[in-house]
C-alpha cells in the first residue's frame, strides 16, 4: 500500500505487550491480537499514547501534532469534538459497546465502529451475580465475618439473617437488547417472572420464552417489579431516565441494578430520596455519573448506610465485562475493524464493519471524510 494512514492509539492496554500478552487471556486469542498488530504494521503507520488513560490536554496535543486519519480509543478515553474539527481523523474505533465518551462534530462525519456482540454474555452474567448477592445479603454477611462479628455467641437460629431466592421475585428488565435478552436465557429455565420494556416489542423473541411479559409503559416495571434491572443505551433519551417519579414507584426492598451506564439514573435524585427516607430500595451499582465515584457521593453513600444498615449497596467499579477472553475479543473486533477501515475504498467496503447504528442508518445519506482518503489510494 503506498499511501499508508495514521492511527492514534489512546492507550497501551491495546498492544501485544498489555492485552495480547495477559496470560488470564486465552493463549488463542492472544495469538490473534499478535497476529493483527503484525497486518495493522503493513498498512499503517500508527502512534500509541505511553499510557494508559492519557488527560485531554495530553489527547488534545497529541492529535495536535501527530495528525491521525484514524484514532483508537475506549471508553476511559473522551474524544471531545474540538479535539476532532480541525483534525485529518475520518474514523474513531472504540472498544467498547457504548461509545457516549466520543463527541460528534457538528457535521458528524466521521464515522464511529464499536463492539457490539461481544461482552452480552459476561455482562448478563455479573448482573445475575449482583442480583443474588443483593438478593442473599453475601456482601454484609461477609463483612460481618471478616470483622469479627460471627462469634461464639452468635448462635445459629430459625429467623437470623433472612433472604430471599430470586425465583420468589418478579424481576423486571428495562431494555431488551443482546444483554436483556441474555438475562432473559439464563433466568427464564429457573422459573423466575420476567416482564420487560422496550421502546419496541420483541414478538418473535417472546414465542421461544411464552411467559415473558411485555410492559408497555415503563411505570408498570418499576410498580410491579422486584427486581428492576437496567440495560439500555446512554443517549438524549434515557439520561436520567430512572428520576424520581420512577423511584417512587418502587417496592419496599424492591432492588435496583445498574450495569447499563451511570447517567442513566438521576443519582443526586436517588441519594436524596434514601437520605430523606422517601423511598427504601436496595442499589446494586457498577456504574455511575462520574467514574470513579467522586468522594461526595461515596461520603453519601457511606451515610445512608451507617443510618439505613438494613439497605444493601452492592457497588462495583465498572467491571462487568472483565472477563479475560471477552476483553480479548473486544480487543480483536477492534483491531480488525481499524484494519479493515484502512484496507477499504468505497462504502461496500464499510458492509462487515460495526459501525453504530445512527450512522449505519446515514451511511449512504452522508459527506463522510473517508471519502478523501479513499481518493488519496
Amino acid at each position: 500500500m503506498a499511501y499508508l494512514p495514521k492511527v492514534y492509539f489512546t492507550s497501551k492496554v491495546f498492544t501485544v505487550e498489555k492485552i495480547g500478552s495477559n496470560e488470564k487471556i486465552s493463549k488463542n486469542i492472544r495469538d490473534v491480537i499478535k497476529n493483527l498488530w503484525q497486518k495493522l504494521n503493513e498498512v499503517a503507520e500508527f502512534k500509541i499514547f505511553n499510557g494508559r488513560n492519557p488527560t485531554k490536554d495530553q489527547l488534545q496535543n497529541e492529535i495536535s501534532n501527530f495528525t491521525p486519519h484514524i484514532i483508537g480509543c475506549h471508553l476511559a478515553h473522551t474524544i471531545t469534538a474540538e479535539m476532532l474539527e480541525s483534525s485529518p481523523v475520518f474514523a474513531i474505533a472504540t472498544s467498547t459497546a457504548g461509545y457516549n465518551h466520543i463527541e460528534r462534530t457538528e457535521k458528524d462525519d466521521i464515522i464511529i465502529n464499536h463492539t457490539p456482540g461481544v461482552l452480552y454474555d459476561t455482562v448478563a452474567d455479573y448482573t445475575i451475580a449482583l442480583i443474588m448477592a443483593n438478593l442473599r445479603n453475601l456482601i454484609d454477611l461477609h463483612i460481618s465475618v471478616w470483622n469479627g462479628e460471627w462469634t461464639a455467641k452468635s448462635k445459629w437460629d430459625l429467623d437470623q439473617t433472612l433472604s430471599s431466592v430470586i425465583t420468589n421475585k418478579i424481576l423486571g428488565i428495562v431494555g431488551l437488547g443482546e444483554i436483556g435478552k441474555e438475562v432473559v436465557k439464563k433466568l427464564y429455565p429457573w422459573g423466575v417472572k420476567i416482564m420487560y420494556y422496550d421502546i419496541k416489542r420483541m414478538k418473535e423473541f417472546e414465542k421461544d420464552f411464552p411467559l415473558l411479559e411485555f410492559k408497555e409503559n415503563l411505570e408498570d416495571i418499576f410498580q410491579e417489579a422486584d427486581i428492576v434491572s437496567l440495560h439500555i443505551p446512554l443517549n438524549k433519551h434515557t439520561e436520567k431516565l430512572v428520576n424520581r417519579d420512577l423511584l417512587k414507584l418502587m417496592k419496599k426492598n424492591a432492588l435496583l441494578v445498574n450495569t447499563a451506564r451511570g447517567p442513566v439514573v438521576d443519582l443526586e435524585i436517588l441519594l436524596d430520596m434514601l437520605e430523606n427516607n422517601e423511598i427504601q430500595i436496595n442499589i446494586a451499582f457498577d456504574v455511575y455519573p462520574i467514574e470513579p465515584l467522586d468522594s461526595k457521593t461515596f461520603k453519601r453513600l457511606k451515610k445512608i448506610k451507617k443510618n439505613q444498615p438494613e439497605i444493601r449497596m452492592i457497588l462495583m467499579p465498572h467491571n462487568a465485562s472483565a472477563d479475560a477472553d471477552t476483553r480479548g475479543k473486544m480487543n480483536i473486533m477492534f483491531l480488525q475493524d481499524i484494519i479493515k477501515i484502512i484496507k477499504s475504498s468505497s462504502l461496500e467496503d464499510l458492509d462487515e464493519i460495526h459501525i453504530i447504528p445512527e450512522h449505519r442508518k446515514q451511511i449512504t445519506d452522508k459527506q463522510w471524510r473517508i471519502f478523501k482518503y479513499w481518493e488519496k489510494k
